[in-house]
C-alpha cells in the first residue's frame, strides 16, 4: 500500500504527458482548423488509444532498463552500456510501435471514417512514433543515469565513512590494552633473560606503533613499506610464540613498485594466529608469495580453534570496499580443512581505477 501514492504520481504523470503528446502532434500535422475538425468526432477514441501506445511503450522501455540496471548494477556509467541498453529498449519498443500504428491507421481510422490515405498517414505517424518512442528511452536513460550516478555517490559516502571506522579500529587493535599486556609481559621476562634480545623487542615495538602513527590515514602504502612493518609485527610475534609459528615468504618482484591496503597483511597473519591452534609440536606455517605482477597472497595450515573471544580486527569486508576506492580488482578468499588462503591485488597506482 506504501508503493500505491508512487505509482499513482508516476503513471498520472505518464498519462498527462502521453495525451500532450497526442494533442502536440495533432495540431502540428496540419493546420488547427483541420486538427479541430478532423478530432471532433474521433478524439473519444484516437486520444485513449494514443495515451494506451504511449504508455505500453514506455512501460516495455522501463522493463527493459530495470533488467539491465539488476544484470549490471556496477557498470551503468559505462559508455558501452549504456549503449547497449539503448538499442536493447529500441529494439524491443520500436517493433510494438510499428504494430500500434499499423492497427490505428488500417484498421481503426478506417472503421472510425477519419481517413484518406492510409499509407501517406501511416509513415508518417511511423515517423512521429519513432521520435517519441526515442524521446521516452532518452529520458528514462537519463534517470537511470541520475539515479545510477546518486546511488553511487551514496555508497561511495558509506564506504568513506567504514573506510575511517577501519582506519580507528586498525589503530584500536594494535594499542588496546591486551596487546599492550602481552608485549610487555614478554619484554618484562627478556630484560632478565636477554637484555640485548630485550633491547631489539623494544627498538620492534616502537617501529611498529611508529608506522601505524605515521600511516593512518593512508589508505594504501607500499608493499615495501607493508614488509618493513611486517618485519618488526613477526619478530614480536616470534618472541612470543616461539618454534610455534613459522613465516616463509617468497616474494619475486620489487615490492617498492606496489601498494596495498595499510595493515592488511598484518590483519590476515593476525587473523591466522588468533583463529587456529598451534604448538611445537604442530607449528602453523604461514605462506607470503606473489602471482606474477597480479597478487600478493598469504596463506595459512587451518586448525580452527573450537572457541573465539570478541575480535576487533579489521574484517576482510573492509579490506575489499577500501580496494574498491582504488581499483575494480577484487579480494579472492580460498578455503579447504587443509589451508586458508586470500590473495590481495597489488596496485601499480595510487590513482583510482
Amino acid at each position: 500500500m506504501s508503493d500505491m501514492p508512487h505509482a499513482l504520481k508516476k503513471y498520472g504523470l505518464r498519462v498527462l504527458v502521453s495525451a500532450f503528446i497526442y494533442l502536440f502532434f495533432r495540431i502540428t500535422s496540419g493546420t488547427p482548423e483541420e486538427a479541430i475538425d478532423s478530432g471532433t468526432s474521433t478524439w473519444p477514441v484516437l486520444l485513449p488509444y494514443a495515451v494506451f501506445v504511449v504508455l505500453t511503450v514506455w512501460e516495455v522501455c522501463d522493463r527493459v532498463i530495470v533488467y539491465f540496471a539488476q544484470q549490471y548494477p556496477l557498470d551503468l556509467g559505462s559508455r558501452q552500456r549504456l549503449t547497449m541498453i539503448f538499442i536493447a529498449a529500441t529494439a524491443a519498443t520500436f517493433p510494438l510501435v510499428t504494430g500500434f500504428i499499423y492497427f490505428e491507421n488500417y484498421h481503426l481510422k478506417v472503421w472510425l471514417n477519419c481517413i484518406h490515405d492510409s499509407d501517406k498517414e501511416f509513415w508518417a505517424d511511423i515517423t512521429q512514433g519513432f521520435v517519441v518512442t526515442w524521446l521516452v528511452i532518452s529520458v528514462e536513460m537519463l534517470r537511470l543515469y541520475y539515479l545510477n550516478m546518486r546511488n553511487m555517490e551514496v555508497e561511495q559516502t558509506r564506504m568513506q565513512k567504514e573506510l575511517l571506522s577501519t582506519r580507528y579500529e586498525s589503530l584500536k587493535n594494535q594499542v588496546n590494552p591486551h596487546f599492550l599486556f602481552n608485549n610487555f609481559s614478554v619484554l618484562t621476562a627478556l630484560i632478565y633473560e636477554d637484555a640485548d634480545l630485550a633491547a631489539d623487542f623494544v627498538a620492534k615495538l616502537s617501529r611498529l606503533y611508529r608506522y601505524i602513527l605515521d600511516n593512518k590515514e593512508n589508505e594504501m602504502v607500499s608493499l615495501e613499506k607493508e614488509f618493513e612493518f611486517l618485519d618488526s609485527y613477526l619478530f614480536l610475534l616470534k618472541i612470543r610464540h616461539e618454534n610455534s609459528l613459522k613465516v616463509e615468504r617468497r616474494v619475486t618482484i620489487d615490492p617498492a613498485d606496489f601498494y596495498v591496503p595499510t595493515l592488511s597483511l598484518q590483519m590476515l597473519i593476525e587473523n591466522a594466529v588468533k583463529h587456529n591452534n598451534f604448538s611445537q609440536e604442530k607449528p602453523l606455517t604461514i605462506k607470503i608469495y606473489n602471482e606474477g605482477d597480479q597478487f600478493i597472497i598469504v596463506q595459512n595450515g587451518v586448525n580452527l580453534k573450537t572457541s573465539l573471544s570478541h575480535s576487533t580486527k579489521i574484517g576482510l569486508e573492509n579490506i575489499k570496499n577500501r580496494y574498491t576506492l582504488k581499483s575494480d580488482k577484487k579480494v579472492l578468499v580460498y578455503q579447504s580443512d587443509q589451508y586458508f588462503k586470500v590473495k590481495l591485488p597489488m596496485l601499480s597506482s595510487l590513482s583510482p581505477a
